[in-house]
């Protein structure tokens, strides 16, 4: 019989208290969480859960897709890598902002620039 998101959410949550309770390692909590995450039948979740003892929890309603548990050093680094491509995009930004800068100063100094060059009548005009 083919499981849904609420009864792998449900296995989840008991490991995460099994494992509170120091019936668990964490790498067997990591081990079994991806167990069941990718369980697609009630036998391959009671696989995962068969040497524990039932909690007897009840499955909660929860959003169609939900995100698989991460531990803090999982969650850090997804928090790191996102700063990191904000850190980068705003360095582009910068990096941008200072050659363009570059640019007017170095143009606009050596006369490279002429807002009219053919006018006959601008400073720059040489017939």
């Amino acid at each position: 019989m083919r499981i849904g998101d609420a009864e792998r959410d449900t296995a989840t949550t008991e490991l995460g208290d099994h494992f509170a309770a120091g019936r668990l390692t964490l790498d067997e909590l990591h081990e079994r969480i991806a167990q069941a995450l990718s369980a697609r039948t009630h036998g391959q979740l009671s696989r995962v859960m068969r040497d524990l003892p039932s909690l007897k929890r009840e499955p909660r309603p929860g959003p169609a897709h939900s995100e698989p548990l991460l531990s803090d050093g999982q969650r850090r680094a997804t928090a790191d890598a996102s700063g990191d491509g904000r850190f980068a995009a705003i360095g582009l930004l910068l990096l941008a902002l200072l050659i363009w800068l570059f640019t007017v100063v170095v143009f606009t100094r050596h006369g490279y620039y002429h807002p009219y060059p053919h006018h006959p009548y601008s400073p720059w005009h040489h017939p």
